[in-house]
C-alpha cells in the first residue's frame, strides 16, 4: 500500500477526524492521477448563465460574445465599411464598448449595413440571447420592417424583426419562411413592452423543431427585457436537418424606402446555445 494511503495513527483524533484525514488525501492522490488534458465539462441548464434566465435546462454553449472586436472564433464578417467597436457608457455589462452598424443617410432599404455570422452544425433546438440597442432617433422603414437576427436552415430561415411605422411604437415579432408554415407573423401574443429607442434591451429568442416532421409541436417563444412576449408551440419546421446558421444581419426593410438620417444597430453580447 502506498504510504499516501496508509492509516494516519495518532491516538489524539476521535474518529471522524481519521476519517476526513483520509478523505483529504485520498482527494489530493485522485487529482494528481487526472489527465492534463481533460477538459471540463461545459456548464448548461437554466441559470447555469445568470444572464439568461429563460434558456431551457440541457443546451449547451455554443458562442458567448462580448463584442470588442470584429471577427475573432467561429464567428465571421462579410466585409463592409459601416461596422466598427464603439465605446458606449450605457452598456449595463462592463466593458463599456459595443458592435455598431450604421446606416449612413441615404441608405436604401432591402439590405442590411453589415452581417456577422455564426455556424450551428444542424442544431434541432437554438437559444439565442442578445444585449441590443437602437438609435435615437430612429427612422423606420416604410414597410415597418427593421430586422435584428436570423436563424438559417438549409432550405429556409427564421427572421427575428422590430416592427412599427416610423416614430414607433415597436414590437418584436417573428416570421418564419418556409412553406410548411402560414406565412402569418409571429406577433406578440402575451404582455410585452414596446421598444424603447436609445436604451439596451435585452432579447432572448427559442426555438425547438417538431418532434417529427409534420407534427405541429415546434416551438418559438421569445422575450424582451426578461418578460415573454410570444409564445407559440404548435408550429411547423421544414424537412430539413436543422439550424446550420445564426446571422446578425439587421436588414432596414422592405423594399424601397431610403435613410434621411444617420441611425445605428448597436450589439454588447451575442449568446447561443443548442443540441
Amino acid at each position: 500500500m502506498s504510504s499516501l494511503l496508509r492509516p494516519v495513527r495518532n491516538r489524539s483524533m476521535k474518529p471522524p477526524a481519521i476519517a476526513a484525514c483520509i478523505a483529504g488525501v485520498v482527494a489530493i492522490v485522485a487529482l494528481s492521477c487526472r489527465s492534463p488534458a481533460e477538459p471540463a465539462a461545459p456548464a448548461s441548464g437554466a441559470g447555469a448563465r445568470g444572464e439568461w434566465a429563460n434558456e431551457p435546462a440541457g443546451l449547451v454553449t455554443l458562442t458567448d460574445r462580448v463584442w470588442t472586436e470584429l471577427a475573432g472564433g467561429l464567428w465571421k464578417r462579410r466585409e463592409s465599411s459601416a461596422d466598427r467597436i464603439v465605446q458606449d457608457a450605457t452598456v449595463t455589462q462592463a466593458p463599456a464598448i459595443a458592435l455598431e452598424y450604421v446606416y449612413g443617410a441615404g441608405f436604401a432599404g432591402g439590405r442590411a449595413p453589415a452581417t456577422h455570422y455564426y455556424p450551428l452544425d444542424h442544431q434541432h433546438e437554438l437559444f439565442v440571447g442578445l444585449q441590443w440597442k437602437v438609435s435615437e432617433p430612429w427612422q423606420g422603414h416604410s414597410s415597418g420592417v427593421n430586422k435584428i437576427q436570423f436563424a438559417y436552415t438549409a432550405s429556409a430561415d427564421v427572421a427575428m424583426v422590430m416592427y412599427g411605422q416610423n416614430g414607433g411604437p415597436y414590437d418584436v415579432r417573428v416570421l418564419p419562411q418556409w412553406p410548411e408554415h402560414t406565412g402569418k407573423w409571429l406577433t406578440p401574443n402575451l404582455k410585452s413592452a414596446p421598444i424603447v429607442p436609445g436604451g439596451w434591451h435585452r432579447l432572448e429568442w427559442y426555438l425547438r423543431y417538431d418532434s417529427q416532421y409534420g407534427a405541429a409541436d415546434g416551438i418559438i417563444r421569445w422575450w424582451v427585457d426578461g418578460a415573454l412576449a410570444g409564445d407559440y408551440a404548435q408550429v411547423r419546421f421544414p424537412a430539413d436537418g436543422g439550424f446550420i446558421e445564426y446571422q446578425l444581419s439587421p436588414t432596414w426593410g422592405g423594399v424601397g424606402d431610403v435613410k434621411t438620417e444617420t441611425d445605428y444597430y448597436r450589439f454588447h453580447r451575442s449568446y447561443l446555445s443548442g443540441r
